[in-house]
């Protein structure tokens, strides 16, 4: 998993418990602000409506009193003071009637709140209705036993039972009253609880919170470090010269770190393998330097004191001297020919840039080596002229030559090829022989590596060194084997002005 994929995830899970914490939050404070609002939507309507009958049965006690005193004062006025008092008492009536409504208004109101709102357990509203007939009941009968003129005791002990009626009327209203009084006191403790609920959950959903993000940088971190210190070990390692590999595991930015550095350690590797190669053919190079350029000397001195011998002996008939003169011939040009290849690896000189014609130099080298009888080549009628160090080619073309005699010695043809494209030149070369092993065929290039019995094993090492100089490449292939040189038509290290490189252009078809 990626480290940006990692962190997103993160900050992902830190939204997803911020929301938790939040939606808990949220749910818990909807459900006090549900039970605030059912006390101020239901609690107090009842209070109000109980409010209200009480109100109506104090009205109608007090009224009711009211007209039994009016109705004992009428009989003994009469006139205007009568019709005033008869007027007293009709409004007296009316109250009554006002009286009556108010509660009917507050029973209906009170009887709906408890059917919606309320179970069984507390709904008294039969209590109430009862108590109110009772009242109203006693109320009529005394007013109508006062208008007809009825007193003493019956009117007493009206009075006695109204009384206890209204007594009974507050009681159930009081009742009605604490049973609403308890309900908002359950509410409240509701309320508590839900408060509490809400602490706790928030605490607790923090504290998982916190825990799943400890949790998560862990392991963020781990993912992280872990790999960084094992990489550590593997550059530690890699720095002392141990080329070790980092294993490679996951597909995030430091895996992909970790494969360019098992990339520079094979690198590393490949380089200081070079390195130490190239050391010690430096080293073999200065000494080989030295062994050739002190064996050059003698060796000019042996050559010339053996032609002379060769010109004295000349006419002499004695096969034994001329075999001999001939085995040391052949081992002057044997040290002489393997002299020139050290020189030729090691003296990396600078080209010698001109134009030339690659069908001239091949056939100037051709000409300059000696070719067994049986050998043919075959130089093609393609030519170009490009820039090049003439000398330098035909070291690689005459080592080339050389290599494909040696590798049909019962004879055979040497052909070569020249190929011209935009950019580059190829020249190819093929021989008849029987190939190159499969085995060996990517060491051949290597410096010292030969399969001659004889030989430095520093001819095509050198070949690849001057194709190289040039900015080219040099390959082989098998079936048939085929050496195959690819040089730049404008080498970047040479330039010549156009109208002089027409020139010597010109210069050389004319002479061809």
């Amino acid at each position: 998993m990626k480290i940006k994929t990692k962190l997103l995830l993160e900050v992902f899970v830190l939204f997803l418990l911020i929301g938790t914490i939040s939606l808990i939050s949220i749910i818990n404070t909807k459900q006090v602000q549900e039970t605030f609002s059912s006390i101020s939507t239901e609690t107090l309507p009842v209070l109000n409506t109980l409010k209200n009958m009480r109100y109506a049965s104090t009205q109608l006690s007090a009224v009711t009193m009211e007209i039994i005193l009016i109705e004992d004062e009428t009989r003994n006025l009469s006139g205007e003071q009568y019709q005033e008092l008869e007027e007293i008492l009709e409004m007296t009536f009316f109250k009554i009637e006002q009286s009556k409504t108010l509660f009917n208004e507050s029973f209906s109101e009170y009887s709906n709140i408890m059917i919606e709102k309320y179970s069984d357990d507390v709904d008294n509203t039969e209590n109430l209705a009862e108590k109110w007939n009772e009242m109203i009941f006693i109320s009529n009968k005394m007013i109508q036993l006062k208008t007809s003129g009825t007193s003493g005791v019956k009117i007493l002990n009206l009075n006695k039972d109204f009384d206890i009626s209204y007594e009974n009327m507050n009681k159930e209203i009081d009742h009605s009253i604490e049973s609403t009084t308890a309900n908002i006191e359950q509410r409240q403790i509701r309320i508590e609880s839900l408060i509490n609920e809400i602490t706790w959950s928030v605490v607790i959903a923090l504290n998982v919170f916190i825990i799943i993000v400890l949790a998560i940088r862990v392991f963020i971190l781990k993912s992280i470090s872990n790999p960084l210190n094992e990489m550590r070990h593997v550059t530690a390692s890699i720095a002392k010269g141990n080329y070790i590999l980092y294993p490679e595991k996951g597909n995030d930015e430091i895996s992909e770190l970790g494969k360019d550095i098992n990339i520079m350690s094979k690198d590393l590797k490949g380089l200081h393998k070079t390195i130490i190669e190239k050391e010690r053919l430096s080293s073999i190079g200065s000494l080989a330097t030295r062994l050739a350029h002190d064996i050059r000397n003698p060796l000019s001195i042996i050559k010339n004191s053996f032609e002379i011998i060769e010109i004295k002996v000349e006419n002499d008939p004695d096969k034994t001297i001329n075999s001999n003169l001939t085995r040391i011939q052949r081992a002057i040009e044997r040290i002489s020919h393997q002299t020139e290849d050290v020189l030729d690896f090691v003296n990396v000189t600078k080209l010698q840039y001109g134009l030339h014609s690659i069908e001239k130099v091949i056939r100037s080298t051709v000409l300059n080596t000696i070719i067994p009888e049986r050998i043919k080549i075959n130089i093609s009628n393609n030519d170009s002229i490009i820039p090049c160090d003439a000398y330098k080619l035909e070291i690689v073309f005459g080592n080339l030559i050389n290599n494909a005699c040696y590798a049909i010695p019962q004879g055979g043809e040497i052909s070569f090829n020249v190929i011209e494209e935009e950019e580059h030149l190829i020249i190819e070369m093929q021989d008849s022989g029987k190939g190159i092993p499969e085995d060996i065929i990517g060491k051949i290039f290597d410096p010292l590596f030969t399969t001659k019995q004889i030989g430095t094993g520093l001819g095509l090492a050198s070949c690849q060194s001057i194709i190289e100089a040039h900015g080219g490449k040099i390959s082989v292939k098998n079936n048939p084997t085929r050496f195959t040189i690819k040089l730049p038509k404008h080498p970047n290290n040479y330039q010549l002005p156009a109208k002089k490189e027409f020139a010597i252009r010109k210069e050389i078809v004319e002479a061809n």
